[in-house]
Order: C-alpha cells, then sequence, then structure tokens
C-alpha cells in the first residue's frame, strides 16, 4: 500500500513537470511570435535580445495564464458552470478582462524599465497599443476555453433538460397507470356491486366519485401543473372512493382552505395511494392521513403502521415527483419520517 502511494504521488509530481514546460512552452512561442511583428527579426539575431523578450513574454504570459486559470477555478467554486452557466460565462470575461489589464500595466511599469532601461512614459502610444494586443490575445484564449466550458454545460442542461421531460411523460404515464391498474379495477367494481345489492344511495354516490376520478386523469394526463383548487378536488373524490370501501377503519382529513397556486396533477393522488398501499387498514389499526397547506406546501401526513408485505406499486416513486417539482419550480419535495408518523410536503407552484 504504501509502495503504491509512492508510486501515485511521483506519477503526480512527473505529470505536473510534464504540464510546467508545456505550458512554458506555449508562452514563450506566443511571446516571441509577437515580439517578432512588433521588433522583427532583429531580436533573433542578438542573444542578449533574445533572453529579454524571452524572460518578458515569460513573465507577462505566465502570469496572465495561471492568473486567469487561478481565477477561473475560484469563481467556479462559488459559482459552478453547472448550476448557472450564463453567469458563470459573464463572471469570468469580467474577471479576465480585469485581471489581465491589471497585469499588463503592471508587468510593462515595472518589469520593462528593468530590462530595458526606460519605462512606458517614453513611447506611451507604443505601451498602450502593445498593452491593447496583449489585453486582446489574452481575452481571446480564455473565452475559447471559457465558452468552450458554457457550451458543454449547456449541452448538458439540454440533456438533463431532456432526460426530465421524458420523465415527466413516464411520470403522467405511470401516474394513469396506476389508477386504472386491474388491481385498482377490480377492487372498485367488487366494492360497487356490494353496494347495490345493500345501499343503492351509496352505490350512486360511489359511482359519482368513480366518474370525477377518471373525468379528472383523462383531462389532465398531459398538464404539466394544474391548479391547486383542482387537484384539491380530484382528491377528496379518490379518497371519498376508499373511504367507502374502508369504512370507518380509513379516516382522511382533508384541510385546504387557501387553494391559491398550482400543483402537478396526480402528485397528492400519489402520496395518498401510497398511504393506503403500504399501511395498514383495520378495525385494530385504523389508518387516518391528513393533509393540509403549510405556508407554500402541501402536506401529507399519515400514522405509520407499515405492511409486513407491500404491494407492487403501480405509481411512481417520490424521488421521481421530486425530480419533476425541482425541474419546474427548483424546489424539492421533503420527507420526513419519524417512528410515528410518515410525512411528505409538496411545494405550491405561486405561477404559472
Amino acid at each position: 500500500m504504501f509502495t503504491f502511494e509512492i508510486k501515485n504521488s511521483m506519477l503526480n509530481v512527473k505529470q505536473w513537470i510534464i504540464r510546467a514546460l508545456r505550458d512554458t512552452l506555449i508562452v514563450m512561442a506566443i511571446g516571441l511570435a509577437i515580439s517578432t511583428i512588433f521588433a522583427g527579426f532583429g531580436l533573433w539575431t542578438s542573444l542578449e535580445a533574445f533572453k529579454r523578450v524571452g524572460l518578458y513574454s515569460f513573465v507577462i504570459g505566465f502570469s496572465l495564464w495561471k492568473g486567469n486559470e487561478a481565477i477561473g477555478y475560484i469563481i467556479h467554486h462559488y459559482y459552478p458552470w453547472d448550476k448557472n452557466p450564463k453567469r458563470t460565462l459573464l463572471l469570468n470575461l469580467i474577471s479576465t478582462l480585469l485581471f489581465s489589464s491589471f497585469v499588463i500595466f503592471a508587468v510593462n511599469y515595472f518589469l520593462f524599465p528593468l530590462l530595458y532601461g526606460h519605462g512606458i512614459g517614453k513611447t506611451p502610444r507604443l505601451f498602450f497599443l502593445i498593452g491593447i494586443i496583449q489585453l486582446f490575445i489574452s481575452l481571446l484564449i480564455t473565452s475559447i476555453f471559457y465558452v468552450k466550458q458554457f457550451f458543454l454545460e449547456w449541452l448538458k442542461t439540454s440533456v438533463n433538460e431532456e432526460k426530465l421531460k421524458q420523465e415527466a411523460i413516464q411520470l403522467r404515464y405511470d401516474a394513469l397507470k396506476s389508477n386504472v391498474n386491474p388491481h385498482f379495477l377490480f377492487n372498485s367494481l367488487s366494492v360497487l356491486t356490494s353496494l347495490v345489492d345493500t345501499d343503492t344511495q351509496k352505490a350512486k354516490q360511489f359511482i359519482q366519485q368513480f366518474s370525477n376520478i377518471y373525468r379528472y386523469v383523462l383531462e389532465h394526463r398531459d398538464s404539466e401543473i394544474v391548479p391547486l383548487s383542482e387537484e384539491v378536488s380530484f382528491i377528496e373524490s379518490f379518497t371519498n372512493l376508499h373511504h367507502i370501501r374502508h369504512g370507518e377503519n380509513l379516516q382522511v382529513s382533508i384541510n385546504v382552505d387557501d387553494t391559491t397556486g398550482y400543483i402537478i396533477p396526480l402528485s397528492l393522488q400519489i402520496l395518498l395511494e401510497n398511504c393506503f398501499k403500504h399501511n395498514i387498514i383495520s378495525e385494530e389499526k385504523p389508518l387516518t392521513v391528513r393533509v393540509w397547506r403549510d405556508n407554500d406546501y402541501i402536506v401529507v401526513q399519515n400514522n405509520f403502521q407499515r405492511r409486513n408485505t407491500i404491494h407492487e406499486s403501480g405509481g411512481v416513486g417520490l424521488e421521481t415527483i421530486s425530480k419533476r417539482y425541482e425541474y419546474i419550480s427548483e424546489r424539492r419535495i421533503e420527507i420526513i419520517h419519524t417512528a410515528n408518523h410518515y410525512t411528505v410536503k409538496v411545494p405550491i407552484i405561486k405561477t404559472v
């Protein structure tokens, strides 16, 4: 193990040295090329001139390169590319402009007199022109890297958005399927059959609630969000249907006085269905479910009494719903699980 760590450290040092040499050669090549354009090929005939130009090119080039690179790392740490590529790109460009201007002025003001014996005051127009060209080259090189990174993150974001859209389609499909699966239909029709013979009035109520459920599902199966008032009305029909089936063994309390805002369709139904499926509902252990509004959240809470045998879920997981909320509103659902209660808080979307 110790030998492996030594080999790994030596490899890292070797890579660092190779990269430093490569960067130095690139900086020197660019600096000498620019100097040749301004000073001509005379600097290649004198070793002393070549040494001065080489040192000047190295200092200004390396300072610009590594300084901007370090600033780029700092900006990425606090403002990651994947969170907001446009903002990160803008911050990098502004920082490059300010830092490069400072380095170019400082090197030309302090280093140039040491190498050539006179400062920028002797030929200010020439130094201004040189500084502009150096700044342009610095911005050009760094912008290429930043724009490349921007488009990579933009492409990644586009792919993620497409993936979320596909998950949303799957969410709507699975939510619809969870309502029309054979198990749900079989139980509902069995209850209806018994009610027809024993309680005609309840049978009529059951049919009405059953009709409301499927009308809502069909109307909103392609909607991204729906008014909270419509979703609350829908789950009232949905819970009434289950209450007719389970009687007093199931107690559902829905207290949502403020129904302003929007919500993902069928999300509350999925949470309620999870409550009914994954918890015991019996005379000895009645299930109590509460639904209420807490500021910008709808809260669904049930007393936790998990079944020993869990039915196969026909709906979608909480993680998928949460991802959908994060995509639409940049907020996720909150899950609070204690020994006695299971609570899920669903964000309310304020505007369309």
